[in-house]
C-alpha cells in the first residue's frame, strides 16, 4: 500500500508542475460553466387571476388555467393587481372582456393572458378539454448533454494525465528512484490509476453543483463514474507507453479522445434507431446511463444492465490493448 501511495504522490507532484495537466484539470470546470450559461433557465410558470365575484362564468373559465381570486369591485381588483406579484385581472364589462395588467409582469404571463382573453372573447374556451399531468422536474436538453459531456470528457482527461506522467518520466527518468524499491507491476498500475479515478469523481460532483442538479442520485453517479474511469485509465496507459515524446503523446491523445467522445456527441444528435452503431463503445453506454440518471428515468435493474454493458465493452477494449500495454510497461520498467 505504501508503494502504491508513493506512485500516486509522485504523479500528483508531477501533475501540479505540468501546465498541460493543470489545463486538463480545469477544462471540465470551464465546460460546466459554459453549459450553465447557454442552458435555458426553465422556471415554473404560475398563473394567478383576479376577477369580479359576481361573474361566475368568467371565474369558472379562469380556474382551468390557474388560481383565481374573486373581488367585489373594479377598484378592489385594480388594487389587487397593483401588488408585487404577477396577478392579472380578466373581467367582463358589457359584451366584451377586459384585461388589466400592472405593467411589470413577465412577457410569458402577459402573452398567455392575452391568449386566454381572446379565447374567452370568442367563446372557444368551453369547447377545450383540459387535463393535468405532472412530468416532474424538467431538465433542459442542453444541460443533459452538458453534464454527460463534462463527465465523460473527464474520463478521457484523467487518462491523459496518466499518459502525460508516463511520457514525462520516460523523458526525465523521474521514476528511477522508485524503481530501486521492490515495486510490483500491479502496484505501479494501481498507484498510477488513482488519479484517473479521483479526477472524474471531482469533476462529476462539481458539474452537479455548477449545472444545478439537486435531485442527482449520487450513489448511481459514483458507481458509473468509477467504473467508466477505467476507460480513460486503459487509454492513458496505452498512450503513455506508445508515445516517445509529449508531442507524439498529444497527437495520440487527440485521436483517442475523439474516438471516445464521438459516440457521445453523435448519440445525442442521431435518432435512437441508429444508436446500435455505437454499442461497441464503452463511452456510449456511459452516456446512456448518465443521461438517464440526470432525467431520473432509470431504476436499479436497468442501471445494472447498462453498467454490465460498460464493463463488457471496457473489458473488450482492455483485451485488445493488453498485449501492447504489457509490452510497453515491460520496456518502461526495465
Amino acid at each position: 500500500m505504501k508503494r502504491i501511495l508513493n506512485v500516486f504522490r509522485i504523479d500528483t507532484i508531477n501533475g501540479v508542475r505540468d501546465k498541460m495537466v493543470i489545463y486538463i484539470l480545469v477544462a471540465p470546470i470551464i465546460f460546466s460553466f459554459f453549459f450553465r450559461i447557454i442552458a435555458p433557465d426553465f422556471q415554473s410558470l404560475s398563473l394567478s387571476f383576479v376577477t369580479l365575484k359576481d361573474q361566475k362564468a368568467t371565474l369558472e373559465a379562469l380556474e382551468k388555467f390557474g388560481s383565481v381570486e374573486p373581488v367585489s369591485s373594479e377598484a378592489e381588483m385594480k388594487e389587487r393587481v397593483g401588488r408585487s406579484d404577477d396577478s392579472v385581472a380578466i373581467y367582463k364589462k358589457g359584451e366584451s372582456f377586459n384585461l388589466f395588467l400592472q405593467g411589470n409582469e413577465s412577457e410569458e404571463i402577459e402573452e398567455i393572458a392575452k391568449i386566454i382573453l381572446t379565447g374567452l372573447q370568442s367563446d372557444t374556451m368551453r369547447h377545450i378539454d383540459f387535463k393535468e399531468s405532472d412530468q416532474g422536474r424538467f431538465v433542459a436538453p442542453v444541460t443533459v448533454f452538458g453534464f454527460t459531456f463534462v463527465v465523460i470528457i473527464s474520463f478521457v482527461l484523467g487518462g491523459m494525465v496518466i499518459g502525460f506522467n508516463i511520457i514525462e518520466e520516460k523523458e526525465s527518468g523521474a521514476m528511477r528512484a522508485l524503481m530501486v524499491t521492490p515495486i510490483k507491476k500491479s502496484e505501479l498500475i494501481l498507484g498510477r490509476s488513482i488519479l484517473g479515478i479521483i479526477i472524474p469523481l471531482i469533476h462529476s460532483f462539481l458539474a452537479v453543483l455548477i449545472l444545478d442538479l439537486p435531485t442527482m442520485d449520487y450513489l448511481k453517479l459514483i458507481i458509473v463514474t468509477i467504473l467508466s474511469s477505467i476507460i480513460g485509465i486503459v487509454v492513458g496507459f496505452l498512450i503513455g507507453v506508445i508515445s516517445s515524446s509529449q508531442m507524439s503523446g498529444i497527437a495520440n491523445m487527440k485521436v483517442s479522445g475523439w474516438l471516445l467522445l464521438m459516440p457521445v456527441i453523435l448519440g445525442f444528435i442521431l435518432p435512437e434507431r441508429l444508436h446500435f452503431i455505437f454499442f461497441w463503445s464503452p463511452t456510449y453506454w456511459s452516456f446512456v446511463v448518465l443521461k438517464d440518471i440526470v432525467n431520473r428515468s432509470i431504476n436499479w435493474s436497468s442501471f445494472a444492465i447498462q453498467i454490465l454493458w460498460i464493463c463488457l465493452t471496457t473489458a473488450t477494449l482492455f483485451l485488445l490493448m493488453m498485449s501492447r500495454i504489457k509490452k510497453g510497461l515491460q520496456t518502461y520498467l526495465n
